[in-house]
């Protein structure tokens, strides 16, 4: 009898093993043909989520590491002049201190130096041109993929009214055509409409998820993906079913019906605007605003673009980069024409006091095709930022110098100095 139960127990015991063995050999062959999948697509090192160089910031949704890749504690890129533990908490009383705000061709991209951005360059400008005996530090708080509501709570709630800002110019508007379901939020909280970026939409999701089961279980998941590919199908197939097309396919076009193209276009001309209008009354007699709507590539331009120019107008709008399904090309022109429109509606009706909008959209409209000032359909070369910081140096000098005569600060920095 015992041994009879002995050789029952002996064959649970190699049937259980057998199940987990085979269940464990099923998972493995599951998984190489996952790995083979992506393989075959050509994305073998692309399943899990990447990490990324960006961290979590409230209201503004990301932001930069702090003390990485040439930046000080605030996440702002430092120029030769910057000091990398400086405190912006602090002032000495002759500095005029001004914060440019953008995406990342504020940041700056294809660089020759630390000093080629387009906030370098214009503190170089005005510390030569400006007849004063302020000295003059423009703080760059661009970010790459910003759109303008994250610049602006970056302006309300991160510089404002913490790091003691005299001047403060939002550089501007590209970022705010784009239509991919990256950026654009999915709506799914209420109140908010579409002024939100997809990042800080999903992030505010998830926490509130994490108090459910379900919730837990998909951030588990999460984790898990970035080690194995048949669980990273899984989970993303569970948050975003869309993406597969995508991916097989970079050209998949996946058209949202609801709207129409000029609808669409109007949304995000509503959302750009209205952030505009809302950082200008930010602005008071002790911290004037400008904002720059920003130049870049479109079609209509192309008789003044060089070959190269051309060449990176039709890489970067071509039709199948989608705008929410529809035609980039004609899409980001629309857009750019119609907020022409609404930021000539808003300097005629000056209802500023303070602030100023101006459309630099057209900056380079008849260049000669001689000159290269693109480095991509977005980004500008070196003699393009030239440019621009000189144009922006000649509407905000006269300004500046206005604001530097009717402030007692600065006028007994000049009796000191004298």
């Amino acid at each position: 009898m015992e041994q009879t139960e002995l050789k029952t127990m002996n064959k649970r015991k190699k049937h259980s093993m057998f199940i987990v063995i085979a269940s464990l050999l099923g998972l493995l062959v599951m998984e190489l043909l996952a790995r083979g999948a992506f393989n075959l697509f050509g994305r073998y090192d692309g399943w899990g989520y990447t990490t990324g160089s960006n961290v979590y910031r409230p209201y503004i949704g990301f932001a930069s590491k702090p003390y990485e890749s040439g930046r000080d504690r605030y996440a702002f890129k430092l120029d030769s002049n910057d000091d990398l533990h400086r405190d912006l908490t602090e002032k000495d009383v002759c500095e005029y201190r001004i914060f440019m705000l953008g995406g990342s061709t504020v940041d700056g991209r294809q660089l020759n130096s630390v000093d080629d951005t387009l906030p370098a360059r214009i503190e170089q400008l005005l510390n030569e041109q400006a007849s004063s005996n302020s000295t003059f530090s423009v703080i760059n708080g661009g970010k790459g993929g910003f759109i303008s509501v994250q610049s602006l709570m970056q302006h309300a709630f991160y510089i404002n009214y913490s790091l003691k800002p005299d001047f403060i110019i939002h550089f501007s508007g590209s970022n705010d055509s784009v239509g991919s379901d990256l950026v654009w939020p999915a709506g799914k909280i209420s109140g908010v409409e579409d002024n939100l970026h997809r990042y800080a939409e999903r992030v505010s999701l998830n926490v509130n998820n994490m108090t459910s089961f379900y919730g837990l279980f998909n951030a588990t998941f999460r984790k898990l993906a970035d080690y194995s590919a048949v669980v990273f199908l899984v989970h993303k197939t569970m948050n975003d079913p869309n993406s597969w097309a995508r991916w097989i396919d970079d050209t998949a076009v996946l058209k949202d019906d609801q709207f129409g193209m000029v609808e669409w276009v109007e949304k995000h001309v509503r959302r750009y605007i209205f952030n505009v209008e809302l950082s200008a009354n930010l602005a008071d007699d002790q911290i004037p605003v400008v904002h720059f709507f920003q130049p870049t590539l479109l079609p209509y331009m192309e008789p003044w673009l060089s070959p190269k120019e051309k060449q990176y107008l039709k890489q970067g709008l071509d039709s199948s980069e989608s705008f929410h399904g529809y035609d980039r090309r004609d899409a980001k022109q629309h857009y750019y024409f119609r907020i022409r429109e609404e930021f000539k509606r808003l300097s005629d009706s000056n209802n500023f006091r303070f602030a100023t909008v101006y459309d630099m959209s057209s900056l380079f409209d008849n260049k000669s095709p001689a000159k290269t000032y693109f480095g991509d359909h977005v980004h500008y070369l070196s003699e393009g930022r030239a440019v621009i910081a000189k144009e922006i140096g000649k509407l905000i000098l006269p300004i500046i110098q206005g604001q530097i005569r009717s402030t007692r600060r600065f006028r007994d920095c000049s009796l000191d100095n004298n």
